[in-house]
């Protein structure tokens, strides 16, 4: 890397925005969601372990992934991130630990995106396609073939550009995640490539997928008045629409602002803006789950299954006490007839 490079690296460093949120009011405001979020991400993937028809249906294993994934960065970015706002520094600060912090930022983030946006197209398989995955060979090569790509490249790429780059990474402890300190950035193709390919490409495919899938339902369901199984798609349907205008909200202004970047504009512009879009970011894990369960019916039939189960060990306890409750005074009565006569007798008999 040239001198030039590495001076305009060392000011991408120093540059920090902020945002106007205190970090106490960061760490409680990010805490007050990922309990919640934690919770029901364990609830979900122990459903879809223990649910057969869950587990078996097609369309829920690219969901299960993203969910693992998501239970990945909630067990480690997260707490890391928390730890952060509550120290007001990184903690270990050692090179390991912020690469180790960088790579499930990065890498988890991109495998997520590619996956989601597969997840886009194998719907419209499903739906309109389905004799694409009619046999176990067409499975193989139409279903579990593109994932396992997908995660291939994703490992090598990211092992590539972060733990074994061309260039030096310069770790600021004092900025969350290490200051972000990915020199690959300062190669113009390999930046390129990261924001086109992993970043604008997939998020098009989403956008274009998803509303294709819409009007293709719609379409068929009413213009053409073909139920096509709709009660069975509609699932699959809910699903997809819901994650992907979570994804679009949370994260095509980050996405947006990057891709002005990557095309000359200086990081001064919109500083601010891409301040609040990186850290409202991190809520696309926090939402995530709850999506998921939203938009899956068995998930809400569990729950109420549990809820009936408390209640009826409620009822089955009150009645109980209230009949031991009620027992005593009548055992204290009769007791207390029994005994008097004998008590008069003993008294009047001298």
């Amino acid at each position: 890397m040239s001198s030039e490079d590495n001076h305009s690296y060392e000011d991408t460093l120093e540059l920090s925005f902020e945002i106007v949120i205190p970090y106490p009011v960061r760490f409680w405001i990010i805490l007050l969601f990922y309990i919640p979020s934690l919770i029901c991400s364990l609830f979900i993937l122990y459903n879809f372990i223990v649910c057969r028809t869950l587990r078996q249906a097609l369309h829920n294993h690219v969901i299960i992934l993203l969910l693992f994934i998501n239970l990945i960065v909630q067990l480690t970015g997260i707490p890391w991130i928390l730890n952060y706002y509550h120290l007001g520094y990184v903690w270990p600060q050692n090179p390991s630990f912020c690469l180790t912090w960088i790579f499930i930022d990065e890498a988890l983030y991109i495998t997520t995106t590619l996956l989601f946006a597969w997840a886009t197209i194998e719907r419209h398989i499903l739906i309109f396609h389905d004799q694409l995955v009619s046999t176990k060979y067409k499975i193989i090569f139409f279903h579990y073939l593109p994932t396992i790509i997908i995660i291939l490249y994703c490992i090598c790429y990211n092992v590539g550009v972060i733990i074994v780059p061309t260039c030096e990474n310069r770790y600021d402890y004092t900025q969350i995640v290490c200051g972000y300190p990915l020199c690959y950035y300062e190669i113009h193709f390999v930046a390129t490539w990261d924001i086109v390919a992993n970043d604008i490409v997939p998020t098009i495919i989403i956008i274009f997928c998803s509303i294709a899938l819409l009007l293709r339902i719609l379409y068929q369901k009413y213009r053409m008045r073909q139920r096509i199984r709709w009660r069975h798609h509609r699932k699959m349907t809910i699903q997809l629409l819901s994650i992907s205008l979570l994804y679009l909200v949370l994260y095509i202004p980050k996405m947006l602002m990057e891709f002005i970047y990557l095309c000359g504009v200086s990081e001064d512009f919109g500083a601010d803006f891409m301040a609040y879009a990186e850290f409202f970011a991190y809520y696309g894990n926090f939402f995530l789950p709850f999506v998921c369960a939203g938009s899956i019916p068995e998930l809400k039939s569990s729950v109420k299954k549990i809820f009936q189960c408390w209640r009826q060990q409620t009822r089955a306890v009150g009645p109980q006490t209230l009949s031991g409750r009620a027992v005593r005074p009548q055992t204290l009565a009769l007791s207390h007839r029994t005994v008097g006569p004998q008590l008069r007798t003993t008294i009047h008999v001298p």
